[in-house]
């Protein structure tokens, strides 16, 4: 492994600050936060067990996980980002381990960690194949890997996409505006549920999915529901939550639970 190739590939001073839009409507904060929450829900963090967070951003996973009473090292490229977690998790009390480095060459022993997560990373990674094989390597041979992504051939951009396409054959288009379908330039790879399937395919079993959240990004969605009671607007959200459980490929974002392939230790 060329550490120092792998590097290179990266922004190390990456911030998050504008991740987010100016105007967050109701099906995005939904997204964010039905995203964190079944990621959870699918964790499962248990008393002493080792999770380590790969990507983990400002550590606001890695620090419930630890309240949850896991034993948590967090993993993240960015030294913005790292400060950013340090403060956070200082501010919080919480014992959560923070390591600079990359997801390509993960500092851990092999089978050596009960849970692996990666929410919402591993579309930044240079090599995010190589992650899932450093992944595979890492976890005990009872271990779990939990991944969670955006689904860019979800319905609501697939919809999105086709709306966009007779506006533009009508003669309307903004050039200056960034579709949701759109990786963001930060993103090394448009990932959907096939494609994340097929890669997590060739070192780890699938034993769950989860789909997260539906019709994100259709035109004028976000737009109504912000024009809907609090009450409502949850509601209509809490349904389509449901109908993406049992529709992870057409879903806004997709988890998967996976463990090492027949106990294999992947060098």
């Amino acid at each position: 492994m060329d550490k120092d190739r792998i590097k290179a590939q990266i922004d190390l001073e990456w911030d998050d600050d504008e991740v987010l839009p100016e105007v967050v409507n109701p099906d995005t904060e939904f997204l964010f936060n039905r995203m964190t929450e079944a990621t959870f829900e699918v964790v499962g963090a248990r008393q002493g067990e080792m999770i380590l967070d790969i990507g983990c951003g400002r550590a606001g996973d890695g620090v419930e996980l630890a309240r949850r009473g896991a034993t948590v090292v967090g993993l993240e490229a960015s030294r913005v980002m790292l400060a950013h977690a340090r403060e956070h998790v200082n501010g919080n009390g919480a014992h959560v381990t923070l390591v600079h480095g990359v997801g390509e060459c993960l500092p851990v022993r092999h089978q050596s960690v009960d849970k692996v997560l990666c929410k919402g990373a591993l579309d930044h990674f240079a090599e995010p194949e190589t992650v899932i094989g450093q992944i595979a390597r890492a976890l005990k041979p009872e271990g779990q890997a939990i991944i969670a992504l955006a689904n860019f051939e979800s319905l609501g951009f697939k919809l999105g996409r086709r709306i966009y396409s007779v506006k533009l054959a009508l003669g309307f288009k903004d050039g200056t505006v960034r579709m949701p379908w759109e990786p963001p330039p930060d993103h090394t790879c448009k990932f959907d549920y096939f494609l994340l399937r097929r890669m997590v395919g060739a070192y780890l079993e699938v034993e769950e999915e989860v789909g997260v959240s539906f019709l994100f990004g259709f035109p004028w969605w976000g737009a109504f529901l912000a024009r809907c009671p609090r009450k409502i607007y949850l509601a209509l959200l809490a349904i389509l939550d449901k109908v993406a459980h049992r529709f992870p490929s057409l879903s806004d974002v997709v988890i998967l639970r996976c463990r090492p392939k027949n106990g294999e230790c992947v060098d």
